[in-house]
């Protein structure tokens, strides 16, 4: 992965001076506005001190002061402004990072865009008649003749909490306040994972995780997991620790699930070590709804301010490595491989 993110870098040099010249040239402009309200306030704030001068006997002691507390709030939002430009440029960065993992040129990353929410419908796996869903950060690129889109996705709903407190009527006497907040709560907070398979599956086969909070709280999750299907026993334990199986085909769940896809969905968790849904749909696609890991996360890596920082390739192979992740799902179970194939 290293000597992979060194070549990266290494053509990738000249388009990153490029987007540091452009921040260059804001952060001067950002620079010279606020220093110039800078001078704006401090003259306004000696005017009015200064003609309250005869009211206050230590004047001078609010100068200063006022002087340097104008002077912080002017460098906070400098520094605001610009942490602005640098989570700009993050998303340049993660689309050309796309690009080059992908082999794909015409790799498409919107930010402020989510999966199509037939597309979460066509899971069958959340009831959103009850649950909320809103995401972002969309990415849709090709790789290896696969299609594949990625995007952060949240699925939620909000529950009533009554909180209590003490209060007072018109006559001095106590009594318990009650009111109510909506609190949200999540079924779902990560990564949205999809691709094209070769081979037609015929009906949904899940995976849902096999953990102790689910077992206790199933009858509850019924209302926002809709997954269908009866459960299928397979035979590798390690697999079926992690999840439980269903699906309305059971020859096909067999079929599909074989000891080796078992052992390479395993290898998944030494990537991505979050809890995971895996849907194979009817049809032609595979979703994985990956919790814990959000695209928005790596938008929010601040690049240094500095293009000659040392902080720049570290921080850039941190994006890299984790975009990398979503990627080596299509080679870990190898999606293309002749096991989808349909031969009939």
């Amino acid at each position: 992965m290293e000597e992979k993110f060194d070549v990266f870098f290494n053509s990738y040099n000249s388009k990153l001076k490029e987007y540091y010249l452009k921040f260059n040239s804001r952060k001067r402009k950002i620079c010279l506005v606020y220093c110039a309200l800078l001078l704006l306030f401090v003259f306004i704030y000696w005017i009015a001190v200064m003609n309250f001068k005869l009211i206050f006997s230590n004047y001078l002691g609010y100068l200063i002061l006022g002087v340097i507390i104008i002077a912080i709030l002017v460098f906070l939002a400098i520094i605001l402004n610009l942490k602005r430009e640098i989570y700009n440029i993050n998303q340049f960065v993660i689309k050309d990072m796309v690009q080059y993992i992908s082999g794909d040129s015409n790799s498409i990353y919107e930010p402020n865009k989510r999966i199509c929410i037939e597309n979460i419908k066509d899971m069958e796996l959340f009831n959103l008649d009850n649950l909320k869903y809103n995401g972002n950060n969309a990415i849709s690129t090709n790789y290896n003749g696969n299609h594949m889109n990625f995007a952060d996705m949240e699925i939620y709903y909000y529950k009533d909490k009554i909180k209590e407190e003490k209060a007072y009527d018109k006559d001095g006497k106590e009594y318990i306040k009650k009111t109510v907040d909506k609190v949200k709560k999540y079924v779902f907070d990560g990564c949205y994972i999809s691709a094209t398979l070769n081979k037609k599956i015929a009906e949904h086969i899940y995976l849902i995780p096999n953990n102790f909070a689910d077992l206790i709280i199933n009858g509850t999750l019924k209302d926002y997991i809709t997954y269908s299907g009866e459960e299928i026993q397979l035979e590798n334990i390690e697999f079926s620790k992690k999840y439980k199986v269903y699906s309305d085909d059971e020859i096909q769940a067999r079929y599909i699930l074989s000891l080796s896809l078992m052992e390479k969905i395993n290898e998944i968790d030494d990537i991505l070590k979050g809890k995971k849904y895996i849907v194979f749909k009817a049809g032609r696609r595979f979703v994985i709804c990956l919790e814990g890991f959000k695209i928005e996360n790596l938008r929010k890596i601040s690049l240094p301010f500095n293009y000659n920082s040392s902080k720049l390739k570290e921080n850039l192979k941190y994006i890299f490595e984790n975009l990398n992740k979503l990627f080596e799902i299509y080679n870990i179970l190898e999606l293309g491989n002749d096991i989808y194939v349909d031969k009939t």
